[in-house]
């Protein structure tokens, strides 16, 4: 619930299942694998680790957020603000997860519980929440789904509170209490894989659009810039395109102007569309046009027929790769949040895959976890696979919060109507000294 401008506490106890539905990617569809699928949701907590039926002992020294039966956490989310389109339907991911893991015991016998806020996409609402979070709520640790949780990162890492979530900026690289299995924005390794995918299409010249006044925005134009003059192709151009300021007939002519024959463009996914759609009709000659956010059917079927053409990439399978694990993410969210339709939406599974890591740390902490411990629990894990849902397992012995060496390419095809997977995935060499 909002109250104002930002949430009032919300604590959910998730004591009852939502109504079941087919999800959409698979409606219309035989369905063969429903049934097994049931029984694992029933018999095994989503993701990798089997159901935690131990209770919690009553021996645990005092922790915060942490009673016998609960364990509270704080969600931040950009409900509202500038980067509210980025994180659509992240808490539906991190609900799915939760939903599935309490109704398959919790962990450690505790059921998992949180508090709402709305930190306005500003990063000083940011710590002022976090802030209340914790001195007030007295949470255990905070998932943070926004683009500006730079506001809070110092002050949360001073309280040794871990951080679990949706890593856009560098603050993510540079405190150890703050927890992803993907940064989008690293400050240390960064890896070529976008110069290599782009000089597999015979890119030559690139021009980088970005959005004034967005920090993220702006840091991936400067991180695109490095990787690709590493890669040997030459950036053209940089350029700002604000969707108050900039008509698209202006911002494609812009593009065109350049002689570029790539456009990267770390923006919003609608944004993306619009600059490659003015792009287009301006007659730029592109090889690749690729946003950087914007994978999706939410998306496509608002926009498809102005993205054909259009390249994205994701750092976890596509959804066009129809797996087991795809198939039980389908089932959780249809099962535990219905109301995101359709259910592949990016902020919503690299939420899921991250509830999942902080899941899993919370399961092998033991039953006294302790802020700390669930920290130096996930530093030990070598290879996690993201509920079955990455491409190549991620090693967090190496640190949190790391860039995606392998990367899987889609296009929308010349419809408008799909995507279709560029083959093999890419995986890249790091960058000596990294990049900006």
């Amino acid at each position: 619930m909002i109250d104002g401008n930002i949430a009032t506490p919300h604590r959910r106890s998730y004591g009852r299942w939502k109504p079941s539905r087919r999800p959409y990617w698979a409606r219309g569809r035989s369905r063969n694998l429903a049934i097994a699928l049931s029984v694992a949701l029933l018999g095994a907590a989503v993701g990798c680790s089997a159901p935690d039926e131990s209770t919690a002992t009553a021996a645990c020294a005092p922790v915060t957020g942490v009673t016998d039966d609960t364990i509270n956490l704080g969600l931040v989310l950009s409900d509202t603000g500038i980067a509210a389109n980025q994180v659509i339907g992240a808490r539906a991911g991190f609900d799915a997860r939760i939903l599935s893991q309490n109704e398959a015991g919790g962990v450690h016998g505790r059921k998992i519980v949180y508090e709402l806020r709305d930190d306005e996409s500003d990063q000083s609402v940011n710590l002022a929440v976090a802030r209340d979070l914790v001195a007030k709520e007295q949470v255990f640790g905070i998932f943070s789904a926004t683009t500006v949780s730079t506001g809070s990162a110092d002050y949360l890492n001073k309280a040794d509170v871990p951080v679990f979530g949706l890593a856009t900026e560098a603050a993510w690289t540079n405190h150890d209490n703050m927890v992803s299995y993907l940064n989008r924005m690293p400050s240390s390794v960064v890896f070529d894989t976008l110069g290599k995918f782009a000089r597999s299409k015979g890119v030559q010249r690139a021009v980088i659009v970005a959005t004034p006044g967005s920090l993220t925005s702006q840091a991936g134009a400067g991180r695109i810039t490095s990787i690709l003059e590493h890669s040997g192709i030459e950036v053209v151009g940089t350029l700002n395109y604000a969707p108050a300021l900039t008509s698209l007939a202006t911002i494609g002519r812009q593009v065109r102007q350049t002689g570029a024959d790539a456009l990267f463009a770390p923006v919003t996914g609608d944004d993306f569309v619009d600059i490659y759609q003015g792009a287009v009709s301006a007659g730029a000659d592109l090889k690749v046009g690729l946003g950087i956010n914007g994978y999706g059917h939410e998306l496509l079927a608002r926009k498809g027929a102005k993205m054909a053409g259009a390249y994205f990439y994701v750092a976890y399978l596509p959804f066009e790769a129809d797996t087991v694990a795809q198939q039980t993410y389908l089932d959780t969210i249809a099962r535990y949040a219905p109301e995101l339709d359709p259910p592949d939406a990016q902020a919503a599974i690299e939420s899921y895959i991250t509830t999942d890591l902080m899941i899993r740390g919370l399961q092998a902490v033991g039953s006294c976890p302790t802020r700390q411990g669930v920290l130096t629990a996930l530093r030990s894990i070598s290879a996690y696979d993201g509920a079955g849902l990455l491409g190549a397992p991620v090693d967090l012995t190496k640190g949190f919060g790391q860039s995606a060496r392998c990367l899987t390419f889609v296009r929308v095809n010349t419809a408008g109507t799909g995507f279709g997977v560029e083959q093999p995935s890419v995986c890249g060499d790091p960058i000596t000294g990294g990049a900006p």
